[in-house]
């Protein structure tokens, strides 16, 4: 099924919703929708899916039993399902801004703490998620767009004639043919390239900026800065390594709790000593053990999920 005609499935399965709601007793309504419904097995997907994720929303009234359903014809990412009924039943934009920032629920690809994930998109570019990370993916006939809503992202763009774009809160970032990595922080978007260029634009300034390899650029809604010389060593936990070039402690701790859950800290006296070295991503124990081994500090293990490095005398 195209995703244009599922989108737009959905958004009349979720206005008939809130019609059906809004007046229950109507006959007149009940027999337009079984027509609507009649019309497409596309129209039965719809529904079908709308009457699953009613079950997941907390406070939205329930749909309309049907006990027969048309057989579904495939998936769709389950930001779009609720986009489609948020927006059918007319919910506030404060809601859908809530749901927007969950990506749990609703990104079409996502990873979870500790977790990488690779794939390759339909034009064969290979996307790569970080630990903790969520991407919604929109191809269309004239274009390619990842929309990067939490986390961090390596990109290995494909030959092909539409544009492929990165979207964050705090701009645009249009591939010139290239290899590249962004990381979306609370405050701040940050974008490495490795090869070639990256074109960046946002709302408060007039032109792009342009980014070659070897580059970063860190902006957020503000204008743009200049590209400075990008720390390359930062993009290699897609291999699952952690590098580290003379780091504080209390960074490279902070660093590593991306990738494990629980509470990772140290104490004060040790925080500023220097680290440096190569440090497993995948086997985090194993590279707390490194650090307190190569800083002489004892490690405070209370639970899994509550460590903190101390001096070791």
């Amino acid at each position: 099924m195209n995703p244009s005609d599922q989108r737009k499935a959905l958004r009349e399965a979720a206005q008939w919703h809130a019609r059906l709601h809004a007046a229950r007793d109507c006959a007149d309504n009940r027999r337009q929708w079984q027509v609507w419904l009649d019309q497409s097995p596309l129209h039965g997907w719809a529904w079908e899916r709308l009457e699953r994720l009613q079950a997941d929303l907390a406070g939205v009234p329930g749909p309309l039993a049907r006990h027969t359903l048309v057989a579904g014809h495939g998936e769709l990412g389950r930001r779009t399902l609720l986009k489609g009924l948020v927006l059918g039943l007319g919910v506030s934009g404060a809601v859908w801004t809530g749901y927007r920032h969950s990506p749990v629920w609703l990104a079409d690809v996502r990873t979870v703490k500790g977790e990488r994930r690779s794939l390759t998109l339909e034009d064969g570019t290979r996307l790569t998620l970080n630990t903790d990370s969520a991407v919604d993916i929109r191809y269309s006939a004239d274009q390619r767009l990842i929309e990067l809503v939490e986390g961090e992202i390596a990109v290995y763009t494909a030959s092909d004639p539409r544009p492929l774009r990165v979207h964050t809160v705090h701009g645009r970032m249009r591939a010139l043919g290239t290899r590249f990595n962004v990381r979306l922080h609370a405050d701040r978007t940050e974008l490495i390239v490795i090869e070639h260029a990256v074109a960046v634009h946002n709302a408060a300034s007039e032109h792009e900026v342009r980014v070659d390899a070897g580059m970063a650029l860190t902006f957020n809604s503000g204008p743009l800065s200049e590209p400075r010389a990008a720390d390359l060593a930062s993009t290699e936990w897609r291999e699952g390594q952690l590098v580290l070039d003379g780091w504080p402690l209390r960074s490279a701790l902070a660093e590593l709790q991306r990738y494990r859950p629980g509470v990772l800290s140290c104490s004060d006296d040790v925080a500023q000593l220097r680290l440096a070295g190569v440090y497993p991503l995948d086997d985090t124990d194993r590279a707390l053990v490194a650090i307190a081994g190569a800083l002489k500090l004892k490690v405070n293990t209370w639970t899994r999920y509550w460590v903190r490095l101390t001096p070791a005398a």
